[in-house]
């Protein structure tokens, strides 16, 4: 499960509260989603008997690092295929805040590539998906593929492989904090590797104590 659809599903509890009859005004949605987010984050944390580790979890919320920043730990270049321009931006919904980076490759007979890093600024809740998979070390092995708890540079992640459509995935929790996320179509296994190799990580933890 992404991190968007946590948040759509505390949306959603949040827009029910006020269905219910409560008064709909802006301040009282946004503590509505807050509480819901919290009571969700809760439930997982739970669900998953308390495998999904710290991350997050007792550290305080900070204000997060500019997009801006985050782009420049992008990869520039990726075996010469096209990069589009890179993207970003900083959210803030309440009490929460949050960056994200990102920028896309294409290249011949449909090979193309993503390459993301989200400052999730120690919200909680936004980190349980990857800390469900990591801290819980899943292995799972098919004909279609594989899904498995890796460490990747000395941080903890998840690498994905889809024999269907060639899809190579690595996603990368760096400093406890950053989540790197790199994504290869129509490539060969472990291609995402290559563009994860190709970004900062050691850089990019520090800039989570500055």
């Amino acid at each position: 499960m992404r991190s968007s659809t946590l948040i759509a599903a505390a949306m959603g509890l949040a827009v029910a509260g006020c269905a219910r009859g409560d008064q709909p005004d802006a301040n009282q949605a946004l503590s509505q989603l807050t509480k819901a987010a919290t009571q969700l984050a809760e439930q997982a944390q739970q669900v998953a008997g308390g495998a999904v580790g710290t991350v997050g979890k007792d550290a305080k919320a900070v204000p997060p690092v500019s997009f801006k920043t985050l782009i420049d730990y992008l990869p520039k270049e990726l075996g010469g295929m096209k990069a589009s321009e890179p993207e970003g931006e900083t959210t803030t919904a309440g009490q929460w805040q949050y960056s994200q980076a990102s920028v896309r490759f294409s290249g011949e007979e449909g090979k193309s590539a993503e390459a993301s890093v989200s400052d999730f600024a120690h919200i909680s809740m936004l980190y349980l998906p990857f800390q469900m998979a990591l801290k819980m070390k899943v292995s799972q092995e098919s004909t279609k593929g594989y899904s498995r708890s890796i460490e990747f540079g000395g941080y903890p992640a998840l690498e994905e492989w889809n024999t269907n459509d060639k899809r190579s995935e690595l996603t990368v929790l760096v400093g406890d904090r950053f989540v790197v996320s790199a994504k290869m179509h129509g490539g060969e296994e472990g291609a995402a590797r290559g563009i994860v190799e190709k970004m900062d990580l050691d850089g990019l933890a520090k800039e989570g104590a500055n």
